[in-house]
């Protein structure tokens, strides 16, 4: 017998085996294969009681069709008899035990498929609560600082690099706080960041943080953390630059946006 007939006939007497349904020798040879089993093998011998298991727990009972039924019992009793003599009336074939293990391997198959598509169901609805999480956040950091009682608004205009782009700042001059609104630019490459100016009056750009997102912009809301300045009493100028990632003391590259407020 070659390997792969061993191999084939394995895989039909484990059907049997985890159903309950072999013979008494059937089962010794069994378990003798399953001893001299290969890791293949009897991970195969695995699945299928995974496989019975669950599919024990996930579906309803169903009856055989008359039909299927009377097949089953009329090939059963149609086998020959043993060389020595006794009948083979309670033996099934093998050709049984192969169709149970393939319903055994599909039944498995289905249902690692069907964990699959909820695991990624389930991640995927971990992103989007993130995401609201996220999003109600920002909404109340924006309420906070627009519920102050001196709120400044600086709007800023795109550049050459990304004339279509815009910005705003919301900021709360007396508890330093503010809100950044980026639209219209394109994500930052690799190794680079956005970065945040303050300029008041004439006096060095004051960094207010870096900023970097994935897409290109579109009304994205950041928390401006690194505001801790008092507003200039003449003009206060905000910027948006492209820097090294983590940004630069000084500004250095490419300025995006630009805005004023007197």
């Amino acid at each position: 017998m070659s390997e792969q007939e061993k191999h084939n006939d394995f895989k039909s007497l484990c059907a049997g085996y985890v159903l309950g349904a072999l013979t008494d020798d059937e089962q010794k040879q069994f378990k003798q294969m399953l001893e001299d089993a290969t890791e293949e093998e009897r991970q195969i011998y695995e699945d299928m009681k995974a496989a019975k298991d669950e599919l024990a727990l996930a579906t309803e009972p169903v009856s055989p069709s008359a039909d299927v039924e009377r097949r089953i019992f009329e090939s059963i009793e149609s086998t020959d008899q043993y060389e020595d003599g006794q009948s083979d009336a309670n033996i099934i074939p093998m050709w049984v035990y192969k169709a149970a293990a393939a319903v055994l391997l599909i039944g498995f198959l289905g249902l690692s498929y069907y964990t699959s598509n909820l695991s990624g169901t389930i991640e995927q609805q971990e992103a989007q609560i993130t995401q609201l999480k996220s999003e109600l956040e920002q909404q109340d950091e924006l309420l906070s600082v627009l519920a102050a009682k001196e709120v400044r608004l600086v709007k800023m205009g795109g550049l050459e690099p990304s004339p279509e782009g815009y910005g705003k700042i919301v900021w709360d001059p007396e508890k330093r706080q503010a809100i950044l609104q980026l639209a219209n630019l394109p994500a930052p490459p690799e190794g680079k960041d956005y970065q945040l100016w303050l300029i008041k009056g004439n006096q060095n750009p004051i960094s207010a943080g870096v900023f970097n997102f994935e897409q290109p912009s579109s009304d994205l809301f950041f928390k401006v953390e690194q505001l801790n300045e008092s507003p200039s009493p003449q003009e206060n100028t905000f910027a948006v630059t492209l820097e090294p990632e983590g940004g630069v003391p000084q500004p250095t590259g490419d300025m995006f946006l630009v805005g004023k407020q007197s």
